[in-house]
């Protein structure tokens, strides 16, 4: 059985609200790595990955976020006690939409693009 998660972006998307979501949907499989409940597969859906705002040096934050998701296969703790350890999360799949850049839309980081192309 495969779980799904969807994760809806919108201009008030932040990196921290992208990782709480993250994080609630996983379970600690063993040390800092964490896993879907039961150890399942879950396809996570990026929805309007093109809303999240665009800072000041034209960098868009949440979408570098995702990326490293997808990448890294984790980020980085929040937690104080934590901060600076990086947070394995296993078993996750993506997939992406957002419509073309215009209206309020911004095109997504190239490196980001690279990863469902």
């Amino acid at each position: 059985q495969i779980l799904t998660k969807r994760a809806n972006f919108s201009s008030a998307t932040t990196p921290m609200g992208l990782q709480r979501t993250v994080e609630g949907e996983v379970e600690r499989k063993t040390g800092k790595t964490f896993c879907p409940p039961g150890g399942k597969r879950m396809v996570f859906f990026l929805d309007d990955m093109a809303m999240p705002v665009v800072n000041t040096w034209g960098d868009q934050v949440t979408m570098e976020l995702a990326r490293q998701l997808i990448e890294m296969s984790g980020f980085y703790f929040l937690d104080k006690d934590k901060r600076g350890d990086f947070k394995i999360i296993e078993l996750l799949e993506y997939i992406g939409a957002m419509g073309h850049p215009g209206g309020g839309r911004n095109d997504i980081p190239n490196r980001a693009k690279a990863k469902f192309f």
